[in-house]
């Protein structure tokens, strides 16, 4: 994978994590999905700035109809993730040794149209970070398509994320498939944060009914118990049609990043 930094083409980009700044929460996690598509859309590799309205960014998040408290909170949305700072890990394609560590933001700056009574809405600019605008030019990513992840409630968006950009192995019937144990570093992928093991479960398992029901989806799921070190444990067990995931096309998106 190629870095932003222009450190190695080789190199590969490890872990991220943000270390400043408002937590971006499920909002947040969503504009970077949006940014992502509306940068492919413009089809232009040199562009750092994403012209847009606020009536299509309600529109696009589904709060056309919320009024002044949707705008009121997508503009909290944005500015929040400006000022929101991350740390990436760089790693040596050979040996797999961190190299690097990248600090970096999302967005740069965002000039954000003032709305008068009466007046046609101005358009307004989001600048993208250096490091995103490299992530998206250079693929670094997979698609997700966006129609699916806005309808899905915060776990399952980040549980199709994740799903989305793992890879699977091969199974029967033109299928793959992928196992995941269902303990506190899966919990805290997806974002559940319920203090007994039981209700983290119920949460990924709603996620779970959430995905495999969506039209857009071709994805299923179970439930294993499976014996570890003498004791009982369980795992989530996920099949796909093979080659599903991450279909690229103008309209879809691009990376996973943590909230």
């Amino acid at each position: 994978m190629e870095v932003a930094a222009g450190v190695a083409i080789a190199d590969r980009l490890g872990s991220i994590r943000q270390t400043a700044g408002p937590p971006i929460g499920r909002h947040g996690y969503m504009a970077i999905v949006w940014l992502g598509s509306r940068w492919l859309q413009l089809e232009q590799p040199a562009a750092q700035a994403i012209p847009f309205t606020q009536y299509r960014l309600l529109h696009d998040f589904g709060w056309e109809e919320s009024g002044k408290n949707a705008r009121q909170a997508l503009k909290r949305t944005l500015l929040n993730l400006q000022e929101a700072r991350w740390e990436g890990e760089v790693n040596d394609s050979l040996t797999g040794k961190k190299t690097h560590e990248d600090h970096f933001g999302i967005i740069d700056r965002v000039l954000w149209p003032v709305v008068q009574e009466g007046r046609v809405e101005r358009l307004g600019y989001i600048f993208l970070g250096s490091w995103f605008v490299e992530q998206l030019r250079h693929e670094a990513g997979v698609y997700i398509d966006w129609d699916v992840l806005r309808d899905l409630p915060p776990i399952a968006r980040k549980l199709y994320g994740l799903l989305e950009n793992d890879r699977f192995e091969p199974a029967d019937d033109g299928e793959e498939w992928q196992a995941y144990w269902l303990g506190p570093p899966f919990f805290a992928s997806v974002g559940s944060t319920c203090a007994r093991e039981r209700d983290n479960v119920a949460a990924v398992a709603r996620a779970c009914e959430a995905i495999a029901s969506h039209p857009g989806t071709e994805y299923r799921f179970a439930r294993e118990r499976v014996a570890v070190d003498g004791g009982w444990t369980q795992q989530l067990v996920v099949w796909r049609r093979a080659g599903s995931a991450g279909r690229r096309s103008p309209r879809l998106l691009a990376r996973a990043v943590g909230a």
